[in-house]
């Protein structure tokens, strides 16, 4: 049998579908033509991406100049002036996209009517949709350690009320917790943001001490800081891409692309968006002490993993499940790249205990974080997972993940891992960038015929995306070969994705 060479550049024929998918999906999502793409049913029981009731009223040209101005900064990162600088212009590039990755959903909630930051707060605030922010204004709340304490004793009050605060860790109502106690003692952050975001100081309708100014600040501060996790997520997107052989122009260029994608980009403020940080972080980091020079380094750089998975585990009992994926990928990887596998497990499993015991703290202080996941994962099973068909979601949520990781990188990540496949049915040896493909891929069919998420996986998975889209696109340096994915290459790449990630915003609605 012979067996293909490892791609270096997407060929035409790839690229080609790239175009086509995209022109595909927005065929077919403009005017509803094929109402499936939105998932196959409204919730309840199953679910279905709602369409925007009417037409949005704010400037669509801030949106577009951001995008415009990314796909420019992808340009320039194959220019002769990027070229001759490989140190430093791929952090100049990803700074300058972690400024643009910020703009670029905020001027698509300029399309809402209200303001920006007002409308973040609406969204903050809309129990339906997220509930953290509820939970943390109210009593139960007051006392960050005696909410802790009977966290699993509250559970089931948040069922028909705070759905989604039933069903996560206390990291998120904690967060917006701090953030009123850091509002509260600086009257002057309070007055700044309720400046800058045109609220009132208090909400008329609801002139309770818990709509005071200082949680309403909070609640702003509380979006913000979701969207500035989910953008810094570019760099260890770019690490990543480095650890499985990419050159750092080219590394630098899968992070920008990070900034594009749908699904990061549509669903702020979710605290799904900053998971995706110390989910990458962790990775990245496990990826580091499995090449680390000397024991002590990668003894710290487990440690740093396991932080981060514990911080992540901290805001959603699925983190494990987004941790284990991005662990094997990177595993994987370091063994093809000759790192024995007796060494790499020995850090793994120095970074899952850390973890473990992250997650286990909060104990020493009352919390019962055993019963709370039991409670918590009951309840999702009981709203979510039981009443909804496996079969049906076995075929819509690969396409709803296809749909918010951008149809062209999905495209893309087929590609690479039918030829990863052949080489390896050949028999022929895996390169890093390979192995990762495959072992982050099988871990996600595990995940997927599980059936534990059925349904919003677009939101849901966006932990995970890192790690596909580095599994798309990252390639290792070869001689003779420009590095990829090239600039011309990740420019296509990214007038494909955008397109569809502003006609989404157009056209569906998501709080």
């Amino acid at each position: 049998m012979t067996v293909p060479p490892p791609l270096a550049d997407p060929a035409r024929g790839e690229r080609v579908l790239w175009i086509v998918a995209t022109a595909g999906f927005l065929l077919a999502a403009s005017g509803d033509r094929v109402p499936w793409v939105r998932g196959p049913a409204p919730y309840p029981p199953e679910w279905q991406w709602p369409l925007r009731e009417g037409v949005a009223t704010g400037p669509l040209w801030p949106a577009l100049a951001a995008v415009g101005a990314l796909l420019g900064l992808l340009a320039l990162s194959g220019t002769a002036w990027a070229q001759s600088r490989p140190r430093h212009a791929p952090g100049l590039l990803l700074g300058i996209a972690s400024v643009l990755g910020l703009a670029f959903p905020l001027a698509l909630v300029a399309l809402e009517p209200g303001g920006v930051l007002a409308t973040i707060f609406g969204r903050v605030a809309y129990r339906t949709a997220t509930s953290y922010y509820t939970v943390a204004i109210s009593p139960e709340a007051a006392d960050p350690v005696e909410f802790l304490r009977r966290h699993h004793e509250l559970l089931p009050t948040f069922r028909k009320g705070a759905k989604h605060a039933a069903t996560h860790p206390p990291g998120p109502v904690l967060v917006y917790r701090g953030l009123v106690g850091l509002c509260e003692d600086v009257p002057g952050l309070t007055q700044a943001v309720l400046w800058l975001s045109g609220l009132p100081e208090s909400n008329p309708r609801r002139a309770r001490p818990e709509h005071a100014a200082h949680t309403r600040a909070a609640g702003v501060l509380g979006g913000l800081l979701i969207l500035a996790a989910c953008v810094l997520t570019a760099w260890p997107v770019a690490g990543l891409a480095r650890a499985v052989g990419s050159g750092p122009l080219a590394a630098a260029r899968v992070g920008v692309l990070w900034t594009l994608l749908p699904g990061p980009v549509l669903v702020l403020p979710q605290f799904d968006q900053a998971l995706a940080l110390p989910v990458a972080l962790s990775a990245l980091a496990l990826a580091r002490a499995f090449r680390a020079e000397t024991s002590a380094r990668s003894a710290a750089w487990s440690l740093a993993a396991g932080l981060a998975g514990g911080i992540a585990a901290a805001l959603s009992y699925g983190a494990p499940a987004f941790l284990a994926i991005g662990g094997l990928a990177v595993l994987a990887a370091a063994v093809a790249s000759g790192v024995t596998l007796t060494r790499a497990l020995r850090w793994c499993a120095l970074a899952a205990l850390v973890t473990a015991a992250a997650f286990a703290a909060p104990a020493l202080i009352g919390h019962h974080p055993i019963a709370s996941m039991r409670e918590a994962l009951r309840i999702h099973r009981e709203f979510f997972t039981e009443p909804r068909d496996y079969g049906v979601w076995l075929v819509f949520d690969p396409l709803d993940l296809a749909v918010f990781l951008g149809l062209p990188v999905a495209v893309s990540l087929v590609f690479a891992a039918v030829r990863s496949a052949r080489r390896l049915a050949g028999r022929a040896r895996l390169q890093p960038d390979e192995a990762f493909r495959l072992a982050g891929l099988a871990a996600l069919v595990a995940l997927l015929l599980s059936g534990q998420t059925r349904g919003e996986v677009g939101r849901i998975w966006i932990p995970i995306m890192p790690v596909l889209l580095v599994a798309a696109l990252a390639r290792p340096v070869r001689p003779g070969d420009d590095d990829a994915p090239s600039a011309a290459s990740a420019l296509l790449l990214a007038a494909t994705i955008a397109p569809a990630t502003v006609a989404i915003a157009l056209w569906w609605k998501f709080f």
